[in-house]
């Protein structure tokens, strides 16, 4: 089972093959490209928005191209920013075959990559768990599971030392769980007491303006621990990240 550290790796590393012509050797070959998913990218559906038009541009294919019809529904995945590391390959492969990165060079893909396609932070960590064997693997799965589902009273850890890696970081809103959008993140290590620059180091995919790339791990720093009393169901850590204080979160055991 991969820590959230090594499984982002993966969205680091990702191996895109591009088939060149060696004309020395008189023949094609495959050349790895090594691809990073460094943006941030929230689907919103609505006609005429940039991530409507690029989903449509990533995802446009034809019915009796074989590849495509093959790995279609990995393409879509990550072109609506939900996708394991494994479909953004085939999405940016797909990118190579259909001529949409006229010369796919490493930089080229790189840039195609930063510009049209992203991940958003549920989609990063549902895959980890699926990753995990902790979800069924299905489109829908990483697809549909947004942030604030994973929020849930009976699997709160409600005890600061019980903090361990893979647990969640739902954020909240006051004592309750945040919505549209909420945000959610993966802990990869905690000490309990405080250190210098910060005891929590956290794996996420962010739009946060202080977070660059927007897929990181990080380090937070716990400000304060709120227990769990009349009104508030769980333990509330509130959290300095990316330079700014206050943000509030219940840890959450998947």
């Amino acid at each position: 089972m991969p820590s959230p550290l090594q499984f982002m790796q993966r969205y680091r590393q990702l191996q895109v093959n591009v088939i060149e012509d060696d004309d020395v050797a008189q023949m094609c070959r495959e050349v790895p490209r090594t691809i990073s998913v460094r943006k941030y990218f929230m689907m919103n559906w609505r006609e005429g928005t940039d991530q409507r038009t690029d989903f449509n541009f990533m995802t446009r294919g034809g019915r009796r191209h074989r590849w495509y019809q093959s790995h279609k529904e990995q393409i879509k995945t990550a072109a609506m920013g939900k996708g394991s590391p494994s479909d953004y390959e085939r999405a940016l492969e797909w990118a190579v075959i259909s001529g949409k990165i006229a010369s796919p060079t490493q930089v080229n893909i790189q840039t195609f990559c930063d510009n049209r396609l992203g991940i958003d932070c549920s989609g990063f960590a549902t895959n980890y768990l699926i990753a995990c064997g902790k979800k069924p693997n299905t489109p829908s799965t990483a697809r549909n599971t947004n942030a604030a589902s994973y929020f849930s009273a009976a699997n709160a850890v409600n005890d600061p030392n019980d903090v361990r890696q893979g647990d969640l970081l739902v954020w909240m809103e006051g004592n309750s769980v945040k919505r549209g959008p909420g945000h959610i993140a993966v802990v990869q290590s905690y000490v309990a007491q405080s250190t210098p620059g910060g005891n929590m180091r956290v794996c996420e995919a962010t739009g946060a303006a202080a977070a660059n790339p927007k897929l990181l791990d990080s380090m937070y720093e716990v400000e304060e621990i709120l227990d769990p009393q009349r009104g508030r169901s769980t333990m509330i850590l509130v959290v300095k990240r990316h330079g700014h204080s206050g943000s509030r979160v219940a840890v959450i055991r998947p």
